[in-house]
């Protein structure tokens, strides 16, 4: 008798609907997996996902991403583009310690620190989309507690 088999799996599917004058989140900023030791170290993120590591600290697995952003205006229309702090927590899941957030850049060319001054940019996608990265500098402590660390920040667009 022949042997039959099957088997399944699923996938996810979404769509980004982006109106005029508005902008919608891709992905989140995601530092991926972390070895901490005895000695503190940050880990550095730019706008294309590339991590660079000082002092103890090891990133393991390539998953790390930096948020990104789309947005939809006019062709040579100007944004300016602002966060809401320029530091930010990230507190670890059912517990209290925390890493710290900063250097937040934006994923223009060349990057640039993005901070609570708006700065201005120019669409120069001739049909108005444009997408942009946020990424940033993790300062991670000395014999970090293990665990998932979380933290929000906020991104504001004004359209000129």
């Amino acid at each position: 008798m022949p042997a039959y088999a099957q088997d399944a799996d699923s996938a996810d599917a979404q769509a980004f609907l982006v109106t005029p004058l508005s902008f919608v989140k891709q992905t989140d900023l995601d530092f991926g997996l972390i070895i901490p030791t005895n000695t503190a170290g940050t880990v550095v993120m730019d706008s294309t996902g590339a991590v660079s590591t000082t002092g103890g600290v090891t990133q393991v697995d390539g998953s790390q991403i930096p948020a990104r952003f789309w947005g939809f205006g006019q062709f040579n229309q100007r944004v300016l583009i602002n966060i809401d702090a320029n530091t930010y927590l990230l507190t670890r899941d059912g517990g209290t310690e925390t890493m710290l957030l900063d250097r937040v850049t934006i994923g223009s060319r060349p990057p640039i620190l993005i901070t609570t001054n708006p700065r201005r940019f120019r669409i120069a996608n001739p049909d108005g989309f444009f997408s942009f990265t946020i990424a940033g500098r993790l300062q991670v402590g000395a014999n970090q507690e293990p665990g998932v660390y979380n933290g929000e920040f906020t991104v504001t667009l004004e359209y000129e």
